[in-house]
């Protein structure tokens, strides 16, 4: 099928009004077409796949075996925890089945059988659990004008998609509040229609309105602790009635070592085609694939010849300190709500601008120069971006610098390469300490420093660095 038709289809689906029945499978691309009046709209859109076997793959048909979506030839699979839209399902021989239909989110639409759905949790559920509480705002506004963006959340609080409205030629006329709501922390949030002028694509202003949450008495800011995260999905029902648990626990902070987990298996010669068995970075390359915190360049290659960039650089630290910091878990979830902003007038935002803001936030990155990112980082470089990632207590003095023979006091992060070979995480690239500051440090020295920085027992002990000898 075409785009075009796709789009028809949508806007036909939208337009009908219709009830479900019980039906035999209709075989044929037309399936839409031929069963529009059969098909029943959802009250909700937000579902997350959670297939038997990990996946699943999308029908042409609903009830099919052998009708599967295509993409370029291979069976269209959509992997486990990814979000997708569900407007109408279809009833085959007692089974619900769901359509995806053509949106931002895919432009593959298909069927799949609603028992591999979860229920994502939206806003509306929000709502509904808290409308309780609202109550008619009878505040100022002067926060909100004197803002020189605004963030619009899904809900206060929320961990979901975060829209902000931050150009420079955003002028905001009117702002009208439909109710608010007070957060555990006081904050002052409200439900807001906001009216504005925005330069259209041929830079003519226009009049806009736009609504959702702010935070009335901190409009500009993306990070607000997430005091309303997502309950996990549910298991979809007919009746389309769920009981959400909500854990509003606040993130234990912890900073141990041990919560760096491992959380898949390496395999020779299969995990990547590019590393051998007896080259001296592959029990690192190993380790940091394991631990889910280098990924691969894609090809089944790691390329650890290749220089690492700053960009990688910088997610590698968030996903190291956000574990470190809360757990695995918890690390993980706090770390993903930081990929959910988006950004006008330039479409989704690069999810390292929001890794940045994580660093920046949780203070263990004072500066990250934007010319740093997508350009090889140095060995000076990445030791200064890692090297807040850890305690004290994790970074213990176990060898002896009085001097290194190209490392000067006045040079650029000195201070944290010598913490690195203090600790035992740098040894040097010779005998004598020699650490090369200025060259472009590779993936498979990265991974050797991470490696180093994990595990206290792979770290260098008792060496002496300025004494010509070494123990």
């Amino acid at each position: 099928m075409s785009r075009r038709l796709f789009i028809i289809l949508a806007v036909i689906f939208l337009l009908s009004s219709s009830v479900a029945v019980y039906a035999d499978v209709i075989m044929g691309n037309n399936f839409q077409w031929q069963n529009i009046d059969k098909l029943q709209e959802l009250d909700r859109t937000r579902f997350c796949i959670n297939g038997t076997d990990g996946y699943v793959t999308l029908k042409d048909v609903p009830g099919s075996k052998e009708n599967v979506v295509t993409y370029y030839g291979e069976p269209l699979k959509y992997e486990n925890g990814k979000e997708i839209p569900i407007g109408y399902v279809y009833i085959c021989e007692g089974e619900y089945w769901g359509v995806i239909p053509p949106s931002h989110y895919t432009w593959y639409p298909g069927w799949i059988p609603m028992n591999h759905l979860l229920v994502v949790y939206v806003a509306a559920d929000f709502e509904r659990e808290n409308e309780d509480k609202y109550y008619t705002y009878s505040g100022d506004y002067k926060a909100v004008y004197a803002a020189e963006r605004i963030v619009i959340w899904a809900w206060p609080g929320s961990d979901r998609e975060k829209r902000v409205i931050d150009d420079e030629r955003f002028i905001l006329k009117s702002v009208d509040t439909k109710y608010a709501y007070k957060d555990n922390e006081e904050r002052e949030w409200g439900y807001v229609v906001l009216t504005y002028s925005y330069p259209g694509w041929d830079e003519t202003p226009s009049t806009t309105k736009s609504e959702g949450w702010i935070c009335l008495s901190d409009p500009a800011n993306s990070h607000i602790p997430s005091s309303n995260p997502s309950p996990k999905p549910v298991k979809w029902s007919p009746d389309g009635i769920y009981e959400w648990v909500h854990d509003n626990t606040d993130a234990i902070i912890q900073y141990s070592l041990s919560n760096i987990i491992k959380v898949r298996t390496y395999e020779q010669d299969k995990t990547f085609s590019d590393i051998y068995k007896n080259v001296w970075y592959r029990d690192a390359i190993a380790t940091s694939y394991e631990y889910g915190i280098i990924e691969g360049r894609g090809d089944n290659k790691f390329a650890p010849s290749d220089h690492l960039t700053g960009s990688e650089a910088i997610i590698i630290a968030a996903r190291i300190h956000s574990q470190y910091k809360y757990g695995k878990e918890a690390g993980d979830r706090l770390l993903s709500a930081y990929n959910y902003t988006y950004y006008s007038g330039s479409g989704w935002s690069d999810p390292l601008n929001d890794i940045i803001q994580y660093c920046t936030v949780e203070g263990f990155i004072s500066e990250f120069p934007k010319s740093y990112r997508p350009a090889p980082i140095t060995r000076a470089q990445m030791v200064h971006a890692w090297s807040n990632i850890l305690q004290s207590k994790d970074m213990k003095k176990q060898n002896t610098v009085s001097r290194l023979p190209d490392v000067d006091e006045s040079m650029p992060y000195a201070g944290d390469i010598v913490l690195f070979y203090e600790a035992g995480i740098l040894g040097g690239v010779d005998s004598q300490g020699t650490f090369d500051p200025d060259s472009n440090i590779t993936r498979a020295e990265a991974a050797t420093v991470f490696m180093k920085l994990i595990d206290v027992n792979k770290r260098h002990n008792g060496r002496i660095y300025g004494n010509a000898k070494e123990d």
